[in-house]
């Protein structure tokens, strides 16, 4: 759909230190899905059953500012720095 790109994560701790590390670059990128059966919403309303994939992609996902408009050298900045960052792991 070219309007959101992410990346998974192994883990919550990988996650917080790509972040960084893409900050540390001037590169903003976020976590960006939360569980809906843990959003505030939906807690209350959701069956208890434990939901692992789901809680996965919560702690691990994190969104990349790719967007139309960065053009060709503003990917390639961001990719270079996603590639630093898990050459150096």
């Amino acid at each position: 759909n070219a309007h959101l790109f992410y990346l998974i994560c192994r883990s919550l701790d990988e996650r917080t230190e790509l972040i960084a590390h893409l900050k540390a670059q001037g590169i903003a990128s976020v976590f960006h899905y939360l569980s809906l059966h843990k959003s505030p919403y939906f807690a209350d309303k959701q069956d208890g059953r434990d939901l692992p994939n789901a809680d996965r992609f919560t702690d691990c996902l994190v969104r990349l500012p790719m967007y139309a408009g960065l053009g060709i050298d503003g990917a390639e900045y961001v990719v270079a720095a996603v590639l630093k960052f898990y050459a150096g792991r």
